[in-house]
C-alpha cells in the first residue's frame, strides 16, 4: 500500500449532512481512482467518495498499527488479480497478523473440530428423538439421523472454510511469493528496496501525476508497479542467495574458486538491480524539478499580481493626489480673493 493511500484512509472523516458516509481525504482524480480500484472506496448515490467495508477495516487496522515511521509498506506482483490483492492489502493490514509466526494447520484448524463436534451432537439428539418421541426402529432412525447430519455439518463446515480463508495468516502464506516487505529482505539490500519504494511513491504522489500532468498516468502506474516488483522480488532472492553463500564454507581451492565466481554474479545482479534504481530516482528527481518549476512559476505569478496590484493602486493615489493638489491650490486662489478690505485703505 502505498503511503498515499494510506494517508487517503486515515484522514478520512465523515460528512457534516451523513455521518454515517466516510469519505477518504482527497488525493486528486488518479488518488481517488486507485481507491475505488482496490475496492477501498465506492461513490454513493450523491457522487461522494465513500469508504466501502473494506476501507473500513483496513483504516481500522491501519490505525493501530500506525507508529512514526508511518504504516506498513507493501510491494505487489501485478499479475495478482484485483480480489488477491485486495486480500494481500486487508491481511498485511493487520500487523500483529502478518508478524505471527505459528504455522496453520491444515489438518485440524479449530473450526472443523467444532464441526465434528456440532454434528455428532446433533446426530445423536436426533436419533434420541427418534427413538422417545417418534417411537422408531434404529433403521427407521437411519434416515433422519442423516437428514440431521447434513443440515448441521454442511453449513458448519461452509462457515469454517469461509473462516479459514479469511485467515490473514492463510492469505500471507498462501501467497508469499506474490508480495514483498522491507523485514522480508536480507540487510544491507532493504535500503535498495526502500530507495526504489521512496522513488515510486515521490512520482506517484506528486501533483504533477495525480493532475494527468505525466502523458499517459495508466502506464506511469503500470511500469512503475511493475519495475518496483521487479526490484523487490530481485532483491528478496539476491539477499537470501547472499545468505546461502555467506553460510558456505570454503575448504579449499575449488570451493574458493566457486566462491569467488558467486560473489561475482552477486555483485553483478546487485549492479543491475541498483541501475534501475537509479533510473526510478532520475525520473523522481526529473518530477520534483518539474514540480519545483511549476511551483516557482506560480509563485512569480503570484508576486507579479501583487506588484501589479500595488502598482495600480499607486497610479490611483497620483490620480487622487493630483486632483487634491489641484483643489487646494483652487482654494488658496478663492481664500485671496476673499479676503476682507483694510477700511482704512478704502478712506483714503
Amino acid at each position: 500500500m502505498s503511503p498515499g493511500i494510506a494517508r487517503a484512509l486515515l484522514g478520512a472523516a465523515p460528512l457534516p449532512d451523513d455521518p454515517d458516509v466516510w469519505s477518504p481525504a482527497y488525493r486528486g482524480a488518479p488518488g481517488n481512482a486507485a481507491l475505488i480500484e482496490r475496492g477501498l472506496a465506492e461513490r454513493t448515490r450523491q457522487g461522494f467518495l465513500s469508504l466501502t467495508l473494506l476501507g473500513h477495516e483496513v483504516r481500522s487496522r491501519l490505525l493501530e498499527s500506525h507508529t512514526a515511521d508511518g504504516p506498513r509498506r507493501i510491494t505487489l506482483d501485478p499479475d495478482l488479480s484485483d480480489r488477491e490483492k485486495r486480500a494481500v492489502l486487508a491481511a498485511s493490514a493487520d500487523r500483529n497478523a502478518a508478524d505471527r509466526s505459528e504455522p496453520v494447520d491444515r489438518s485440524e484448524p479449530v473450526g472443523r473440530n467444532k464441526t465434528i463436534l456440532r454434528t455428532s451432537y446433533g446426530a445423536l439428539l436426533t436419533y434420541v428423538a427418534c427413538q422417545i418421541l417418534l417411537d422408531l426402529s434404529p433403521l427407521g432412525s437411519i434416515p433422519l439421523v442423516l437428514f440431521a447430519v447434513v443440515a448441521v455439518a454442511v453449513p458448519s463446515e461452509l462457515a469454517a472454510r469461509e473462516r479459514d480463508r479469511r485467515d490473514p495468516r492463510r492469505v500471507l502464506r498462501d501467497l508469499a511469493d506474490r508480495y514483498v516487505t522491507l523485514d522480508m529482505v536480507e540487510g544491507e539490500y532493504r535500503s535498495l528496496l526502500e530507495r526504489a519504494q521512496r522513488a515510486v511513491d515521490a512520482v506517484l504522489e506528486s501533483g504533477p501525476h495525480r493532475e494527468g500532468l505525466l502523458l499517459d498516468t495508466v502506464r506511469n502506474e503500470v511500469v512503475l508497479a511493475e519495475t518496483e516488483w521487479i526490484i523487490a522480488h530481485g532483491l528478496v532472492r539476491l539477499g537470501r542467495e547472499a545468505v546461502r553463500a555467506d553460510r558456505t564454507p570454503v575448504t579449499g581451492e575449488r570451493s574458493r574458486a566457486a566462491a569467488e565466481r558467486a560473489r561475482a554474479a552477486l555483485a553483478g545482479e546487485r549492479g543491475r538491480l541498483e541501475h534501475r534504481i537509479g533510473l526510478l530516482e532520475e525520473y523522481a528527481a526529473r518530477v520534483r524539478t518539474f514540480e519545483d518549476e511549476r511551483t516557482d512559476a506560480s509563485s512569480a505569478r503570484a508576486f507579479d499580481a501583487v506588484a501589479d496590484r500595488v502598482v495600480e493602486s499607486g497610479a490611483a493615489h497620483e490620480h487622487h493626489e493630483a486632483e487634491l493638489r489641484s483643489l487646494v491650490r483652487a482654494q488658496e486662489a478663492a481664500l485671496r480673493l476673499s479676503e476682507p478690505t483694510d477700511p482704512d485703505a478704502v478712506g483714503t
